[in-house]
This record gives structure tokens, sequence and C-alpha cells, in this order.
């Protein structure tokens, strides 16, 4: 936009709103100013300030306007979510009523477009054929449309025809998505077992009790709205036009345990810097040596991995095997296993560490879930609460493969009223992994000090109670201490 034009003109906040139907109370409430604000800007008494300006144009803009030098023209929108064995998009096609005709044409490779009402078939097959004309459909008419590139490229990845899903909405809840998984799986295998290793039994008594969310964080992910003008911070509720500002980038994960992809938009830079600075040290702190065994990539030197230095060694990854050095090693005549301690190490704050995991859940839930966490977010930004006792972190060790970052999963029970947790967090950091309650929410009627062993929630959770051996960690303290790591090292059975 150039300097000399404005952000927003009477005129056309006039004709967007036209077009929305929208009154100026709609609009002030969709940009969160005051109606006399709107009201005098149209009829030239006065001029917002700039960041109300800004807000009143994101509002209009999101709901699908777009200004040019000579007014307003409402934008179309389409949404589709396609799914694959591998994948699943949704794809939001905004386009101007000029280019409805291109974007008929390319979904007219998928089904009917008549009168401009599509009609598919949900069961798509990627054949050379299809791949072809939307290669040649989307280069013909990718300038008027550019996220068609999107479309493309999803069906080009796939095998010659594999069979896909193409459908109106994303699943409804985790049950739903799981279902549509199967339905993929047995299209594209029709001979095989459609649950060969008995996921529902797993499962089963899980999805009907709770939906589950994992965000990518192998890939830029960013939650929330990304416009800043309309931005509110999900945590401290202050907006824009309230003196909050948005332009750090605020990752769900700290960058310490390898994320660089999963952000927040709507965690102001207050907020931002309360938790790197109050909460999220001590739970790097609290997993320095998990993540020097696993060689996670974090910022700084030595290629961000960790380098750790205790009272009695060293520890560091070199990127290609740990390293370990210290004054105090020891080896057992019998077993041949080799203890190394290492003495006192980073100072960290166990209350703090908690906190830490249960601001990265409330950072990737859906906004509408944080109604129920006004106590939570008191305890986490405020710390308020302080004297109730808090339930344990349960830890364990898995044989899997690691990730190169940090993966969180969200439980959120569907009942109001049941002894199970509302929200659930699965904190995974390569092959260790952590479970823990999410603490005050209003959905719970107890303090949830022992869910874990909880009869009901074993046999809801039955992954977790397959696993023979956790650990229970009480992040009560709210006192400064200093880890001071033993590790013992015992030979292979040949």
């Amino acid at each position: 936009m150039l300097e000399d034009q404005p952000i927003l003109r009477a005129e056309q906040a006039r004709s967007a709103r036209a077009l929305l139907q929208w009154s100026q109370a709609d609009l002030a409430k969709a940009a969160d100013v005051g109606v006399s604000t709107i009201a005098d800007f149209e009829k030239g008494q006065r001029v917002p300030i700039t960041n109300n300006l800004s807000a009143m144009r994101g509002a209009l803009e999101a709901a699908g306007v777009r200004f040019t030098p000579g007014g307003a023209s409402l934008l179309q929108q389409l949404s589709l979510f396609l799914m694959s064995e591998s994948n699943g998009a949704e794809f939001q096609l905004h386009y101007t009523v000029e280019a409805a005709d291109a974007v008929a044409e390319v979904l007219s490779i998928f089904g009917k477009v008549e009168e401009g009402v599509a009609s598919f078939d949900p069961v798509q097959s990627a054949t050379a054929a299809l791949k072809q004309s939307l290669e040649d459909l989307v280069s013909k008419h990718s300038a008027a449309v550019p996220q068609l590139h999107r479309l493309k490229k999803f069906v080009q990845v796939l095998r010659d025809d594999e069979y896909f899903l193409l459908l109106p909405e994303k699943a409804a809840s985790t049950a739903e998505q799981l279902e549509r998984e199967r339905h993929v799986f047995r299209l594209n295998h029709p001979d095989e077992q459609a649950d060969p290793d008995g996921m529902h039994n797993l499962f089963g008594t899980l999805l009907a009790r709770y939906d589950m969310s994992s965000p990518r964080t192998d890939r830029p992910t960013v939650i929330g709205k990304m416009d800043r003008a309309r931005l509110k911070c999900r945590f401290c509720d202050r907006t824009a036009t309230e003196g909050a500002t948005f332009k750090s980038a605020a990752h769900a994960i700290p960058t310490a345990l390898g994320n660089d992809h999963l952000k927040v938009a709507n965690e102001c830079d207050d907020c931002n810097n309360y938790f790197g600075r109050e909460t999220e040290p001590s739970l790097v702190a609290m997993l320095d040596i998990q993540r020097a065994f696993l060689g996670i990539q974090g910022r700084g030197k030595n290629d961000g991995r960790p380098q750790l230095t205790f009272a009695e060694g060293k520890v560091f990854h070199d990127g290609k095997k740990l390293n370990i050095a210290s004054k105090d090693v020891s080896k057992a005549d019998k077993t041949g296993a080799i203890s190394v301690h290492l003495g006192k190490g980073a100072p960290m704050i166990p209350v703090a560490a908690y906190k830490a995991l249960v601001k990265i859940v409330l950072s990737v839930i859906d906004a509408k879930e944080l109604s129920h966490l006004e106590k939570t977010i008191e305890w986490l930004r405020e710390s308020k609460h302080r004297d109730q006792v808090l339930p344990n972190v349960a830890a364990t060790v898995v044989d899997l493969p690691p990730n190169p970052s940090a993966q969180i999963t969200v439980y959120r029970r569907k009942d109001e009223t049941s002894r199970l947790p509302h929200l659930v967090g699965e904190f995974r950091l390569g092959c260790y992994v952590f479970v823990f309650a999410v603490p005050f929410s209003d959905r719970d009627s107890w303090d949830l000090v022992g869910f874990f062993e909880d009869a009901v929630f074993r046999d809801t959770f039955k992954h977790f109670a397959s696993v023979p051996r956790w650990s229970q960690n009480n992040l009560n303290g709210q006192d400064k201490v200093f880890l001071s790591p033993r590790i013992k090292m015992v030979p292979r059975n040949p």
C-alpha cells in the first residue's frame, strides 16, 4: 500500500458493509471498536486512529471483501478438504466473481458444476488423465486463483490411480477422522485387513470419550488468525487497540526442544516474553539430558545442540554421538555397568516446568476451550492458586524412532461431566513421553490428583496402560532446585 493512501476510506467502509449486508454495529463487533467510531468515520466527522482503521479493514477482508482504488468487491469462497493415505489438507479458495468460471472449470474435473453449484463423488482416483487435466487447467487459471497450485500439488504427488477423498469440510471429531482414514485404507488395500494392528480395540473407548488433536511440527504451522489488526492474545485477552503487540514469533513449543515450525499467532509479545523468562527455561533444564542424548537442535552454538556444563563434568552432542566427560565415573565389576555422576547442573523450578507443559496445550487448543480455563490462565500467567496441589506428571520411555522435534497431542473430553480430566496433554521428545492433566478447568469436578492411576482413566487410555513402566513426577515445588543427574550405562547382552 502506498504511503499516501489511507488504510481505509469512508466510502470503502460503507460499500463493503453494503456488500456484506452488515450494520455499523456488525462491523464494530467484528473489529472490536465502538459503533460511534464507525458512525463518525462514515459521516466524515473524524478519522479513527490507525489501529482502529486496520482492525476495521481486517474485519471486512476476513469476511471476504477485496478493496480496490474504486471501491470494494466481495470475494467468493469455497472450502474443500482432501484426504489421502499419507496426508490431509484443507483448501480455502477465495476468488472474485470474474474468476468464478475459471474455478468451476477446474472443479469440473472432480464432478459436476451446474449453475454455480458443485457436486462431487467423495471418492476420487488420481488417474494419469485426472493429473494431466488438473495440470493443464491450473496452468491456465492460476493467475486468477493462485490457491489452485496447492490443489494441483496435493494430487500430483499421489500414486497413479491412488484413491483419495474429496469432502466439503474437515471431520467434526477424531472418531470421524479415524473412520475416514479407514475408508481410504480399504479403498487402496481392498484385500488387506482394515485394522491389522487392532487399533480399534486399543483406541475405541478413548475416541468415544475424547477428541484428539496433534498439530504438525515437521512443517510450518501457525495456530490462530494471522491478521494482526484483529488479534486477541489467548493468554491475557488484550488486543492491539488495548496496547498488545504481536511482532515476535511465538513458538508453541520452545525452540530449545527442536521446534522451529509450530507457532502461535495470537500470543502477544508480553506473554511470549513472560513464558520465555519464567516457565520455559525450567522445562528445558528438566529435559537437558534427554536433549543431549537425542542431539536435539535448537538455536545457537554447536548447531543449536545442547552443551551442558555440570559441577563434575560436561555432556554434549557433536552431531554424530553423545559425549560425556566427568570426574566421577565408576564401573561395576560383575555387570560392567558404568555409572557417571555429573554433579550440580542448571537450576529449575518444578512448578514452572509444569506450567510450561500446560502452556503448550493452551497454545494449540481451539480458542473456544479457553473460556473453561480462566483459573488455569490465572495460575499460568499471574501465579494465582499457588496453594492447590497439582497432579503428578507421568513419564516413560517408549521404543519408537526419535522425532527431530518435540510433539504435543491434546485429548479433550467430550462429556460435560465425568471423572476423566477435561484436558490431557501427551508431550513427546523423541522416545521420552510425558502425560499430564491441565489443572483448574471449570469442566473438572475434582483436583485430578492421582488421575493417572484412576481405573476409569486407565480403561479409557489403554495405550498408556499398556506401557509397563511409568514414573510419577511431583512438580509442585515452587523453589529453585539444581538437578544433579546420574547416568548409568549397562552393556547390551550379546
